[in-house]
């Protein structure tokens, strides 16, 4: 199951359209603080049983950025101690109304934690009515709350929800990563916490009896480890964007060892031979302007598409979903055989068997094998099983491994003919990525970027911080779907073992567009199958991009954590694969020949297909001899002559013992 020249352009195509930009999701998800998400730590500590109790709570300040860590410190031994207390000393109260008397005496709250209900419901006292008189008095409420408990001299108020229940204006409160309440001021409140009424009960007040609260027996600290500058994510995502890098480029070396390779020049050459009627006027044209021609058609295809999924995304996502499925099958197929080819048990007859009776089609030949039929099925399988799935939280692990099979299997099947147009290509994709990400939001209505809005389906329109609740993913009409065509990496945070996701309905993600892989990709396929050069000096061009493209992508995640909004990767990646490649063929005076290229008929490129088996180079001495005719030039030394054999007697000898599916 080969992918055609034809097709495989298109997937290029369709890899690059919407992706090619890293972001991490929390950066335009919200304004942020010191913290990722509202969690942190609540540890009850009871001193006379020695018992502790640890339970998820949201902080209302988590996006100041002046947040004391001595409120919400890195671990337990370093948080400042709280006493657990009640309203009016009355155990297990968390009503507020009705307030004491004027003429009590005052009671202070010092250093003291009081749990108080969030929503206030009318009792008939004069202290509750105020809150039920009209559909946006409740706003008032949680200010109010706080409030009393500020001039109690309390320590720290923690808020009492009801998971799930229904409030004045049809929403249901639930606690989730982006909580706060809009309408507290954070900068005058005093430190503020949420927490389900089940939790308390089941693991606050189960381990907090009444006589040792009385006896200040019962401490409470807040705390969240420090999840350091940057996420584990990223490491996870740039080894994923190597393998794939370097795995193509590997792999595409090993196709040009075994004579399995086919570049966009070679089939050219083949064009141009079978056709009976070949003009020579349009053969001269398309020779000089066919490559110009084919990067403009391609970015106005880019730009065109992208347009498309900004105004139409939904149609659009839908479509590159169904596509995922039928290219990440025949990707994920190409994969195994590829794989399992290495082994011996390919020779033997019960994997060679055939399916005599099943019919060939689509120009096939050979019949169908009993062992092709299953790995197809366990492909498809595979890649229908992550589109039912795919809005599951855990469905980008299925994601992410398709993707991986489908640059790798682009990146091996398409070279390009010479480092110019890959040059060229390169350039246009750089300012493409730089103008959608950081240009288009000078130009939309709304100030965001085209690219973002396309990939992710979330507006930068209104960030603000006092736009209104957040709404809990679970309650908002519709969640977007993000395109497929991305490498996703949950992040690594602390506090993920807080997250329902019943109610997030997914994870923050670390993201990476396939373009970021497979354009640098092509750079470094090139440089493993160039043609004219012997395996030694391919090897080392190879290693040098891959070596380039790692440290260009640790830059580009540098610029993301520093800078705290989406990157367009290629403005980094570009220059970090393709400067080095054309330093090192400058300083080993080999820069024109890499830059124009060596016409696959100076090289000894053979191809598995039927109509280039013709083209294939003896091994005899009469071969090499006609090969250092025709490819040797005046400036070349005998070393190069006699690699270029080597080459030959090579790629002759794979030919005769190919492998099964390289």
């Amino acid at each position: 199951m080969t992918i055609p020249i034809p097709i495989s352009i298109l997937i290029l195509l369709l890899v690059f359209i919407p992706t090619t930009t890293t972001i991490d999701l929390t950066s335009i998800s919200s304004p942020r603080g010191p913290f990722r998400t509202s969690y942190v730590f609540m540890t009850l500590y009871n001193k006379r049983t020695g018992e502790r109790s640890k339970s998820c709570v949201n902080y209302q300040q988590y996006l100041r950025t002046d947040t004391s860590s001595n409120i919400v410190a890195y671990d337990f031994e370093s948080a400042h101690p709280f006493n657990l207390k009640f309203w009016e000393a009355m155990y297990n109260r968390t009503n507020i109304c009705p307030l004491p008397s004027d003429k009590a005496d005052k009671i202070y709250y010092y250093n003291q934690v009081i749990p108080l209900d969030y929503r206030i419901k009318d009792d008939g006292t004069p202290c509750s009515k105020r809150f039920s008189k009209s559909q946006t008095a409740f706003r008032n409420a949680s200010q109010f709350t706080v409030d009393v408990l500020k001039d109690h001299r309390a320590g720290a108020s923690l808020l009492v929800l009801d998971k799930g229940a229904k409030f004045v204006q049809g929403w249901k409160d639930y606690l989730f990563s982006d909580f706060y309440d809009p309408y507290i001021n954070s900068e005058t409140a005093i430190p503020t916490f949420y927490i389900y009424r089940s939790v308390l009960e089941e693991k606050i007040m189960k381990f907090a009896p009444h006589n040792d609260i009385s006896d200040d027996q019962v401490e409470i600290r807040f705390h969240r480890p420090s999840g350091g500058p940057f996420d584990a994510s990223f490491a996870i995502i740039w080894m994923i964007s190597m393998t794939c890098v370097a795995g193509g480029g590997i792999w595409a070396f090993n196709r040009h060892r075994a004579g399995k390779d086919v570049t966009l020049a070679s089939q050219s050459v083949d064009d141009d031979t079978s056709s009976p009627s070949n003009d020579s006027e349009t053969k001269g044209f398309l020779d000089r302007f066919g490559g110009i021609i084919t990067i403009c058609l391609m970015m106005t295809t880019l730009c065109g598409v992208l347009l498309l999924g900004y105004f139409f995304r939904p149609v659009l996502v839908i479509f590159f979903n169904i596509f995922l499925v039928i290219f990440g099958t025949c990707s994920l197929y190409g994969c195994i055989r590829g794989f399992l080819s290495n082994f011996k048990f390919v020779g033997h007859r019960w994997y060679n068997a055939k399916m005599e009776w099943f019919p060939t089609c689509g120009g096939r030949i050979h019949q169908y094998k009993y062992s092709e039929a299953f790995i197809g099925i366990i492909c498809l399988s595979f890649c229908v099983t992550w589109f039912i799935i795919r809005r599951q939280p855990y469905a980008f692990i299925l994601l992410d491994v398709i993707n991986m099979a489908l640059c790798m299997h682009v990146l091996k099947c398409l070279r390009l003919p010479s480092l110019k147009w890959i040059s060229i290509l390169m350039l246009c994709m750089f300012v493409y990525d730089a103008f959608m990400v950081f240009g288009t939001p000078y130009m939309t209505t709304n100030g965001c970027s085209v690219m973002l809005e396309v990939a992710t389906g979330l507006s930068c329109a209104a960030k603000g911080k006092n736009k209104g609740y957040p709404v809990p993913p679970i309650e908002q009409e519709s969640v977007p779907e993000k395109f497929p065509m991305l490498m996703q990496v949950a992040h690594f945070n602390p506090m993920n073992e807080c997250l329902d996701m019943e109610i997030e309905l997914g994870f923050q993600f670390t993201i990476l567009g396939l373009g970021d892989i497979v354009m640098p990709g092509y750079l470094v396929a090139h440089c493993f199958t160039m043609n004219g050069f012997s395996e030694r000096v391919r090897l080392i061009y190879g290693f040098i991009s891959v070596v380039g493209y790692g440290i260009g992508l640790i830059v580009t995640f540098l610029a993301l954590a520093l800078m705290k909004t989406a990157q367009p990767a290629l403005i980094y990646l570009v220059p970090s694969t393709l400067f080095p490649i054309i330093m090192l063929a400058l300083c080993r005076g080999e820069f024109l020949k890499i830059w124009n290229g060596v016409p696959v008929e100076c090289s000894p490129l053979v191809s598995d297909r039927n109509d280039l088996q013709g083209k294939k180079w003896s091994a005899s001495e009469h071969g090499i001899t006609k090969l250092i005719n025709s490819s040797s030039s005046p400036d070349d030394t005998m070393e190069d002559i006699e690699s270029n054999a080597v080459i030959d007697q090579s790629n002759s000898s794979s030919q005769q013992n190919p492998p099964v599916n390289v």
